[in-house]
């Protein structure tokens, strides 16, 4: 059974979110019969304007601006798992990684097409504890009004992979003392956590869902005729 897994770096530049994403994929890459791919946001899309015109011609085009990011809706649809990462601005995730979460509504739209898969959430603050946590929070809330299952850290027990960098590259020598195991913990051990987390999971709920899809049984929210009519009488 052959798995997916998409990894998402909402970061404005090549930094040390996406090196903590790469980690992650690295280490779903691992399990068997998973196949990993990755997208940067940097640079790729714009802030969703509230048009109210999604979905606009699915499957061939989801929403009316025109950027990078219906090249995105493909690879999230096929994703049995997703890893986003962000970094931590103003205490909670970046103005990429918001846009990226904003632009999603179409394909909620669309019957909430990123309904049963797994989420996994990164984030990278300037300090300890400078904002992660609300990140992490956040990534974790997109993924619940999807529909999606967010995972945590099995071994650490935490609930996403947070890293401590203040300048590029540094995130590399974040490390911290797990009292538990006696040894220190890296963010990229976090990150590797993370990342076979949501790859196993993802193969356990794909195997279930092929031997029973409650998608039969649970009405799905879908733009209907009567509701698009009453959208474009809005203009």
């Amino acid at each position: 059974m052959k798995i997916k897994i998409l990894g998402i770096s909402g970061s404005p530049r090549d930094g040390n979110t996406k090196m903590m994403v790469e980690e992650a994929l690295k280490a779903a890459s691992k399990i068997p019969d998973v196949e990993c791919s990755q997208i940067d946001l940097k640079g790729k899309i714009s802030p969703c304007i509230d048009c109210d015109k999604c979905p606009v011609n699915p499957p061939q085009r989801h929403c009316q601006l025109n950027d990078k990011m219906e090249k995105i809706f493909p690879s999230l649809i096929e994703a049995d798992g997703i890893i986003l990462g962000s970094p931590v601005y103003a205490n909670t995730v970046s103005a990429q990684t918001k846009a990226f979460m904003d632009r999603c509504r179409p394909i909620v739209r669309e019957g909430m097409l990123l309904r049963y898969k797994v989420g996994g959430a990164i984030a990278v603050g300037g300090g300890r504890h400078a904002g992660q946590e609300k990140a992490i929070s956040t990534i974790i809330d997109f993924y619940l009004i999807h529909g999606m299952y967010p995972v945590g850290l099995p071994l650490t027990l935490q609930i996403g992979a947070a890293g401590l960098a203040w300048r590029p590259k540094a995130i590399s020598d974040d490390r911290w003392f797990w009292q538990y195991q006696g040894r220190d913990i890296t963010a990229f051990d976090e990150a590797r956590q993370l990342g076979s987390a949501v790859a196993l999971m993802s193969k356990v709920i794909k195997a279930g869902l092929e031997v029973f899809d409650p998608r039969k049984y649970i009405e799905v929210f879908k733009i209907n005729k009567n509701m698009k009519k009453l959208i474009d009488q809005k203009d």
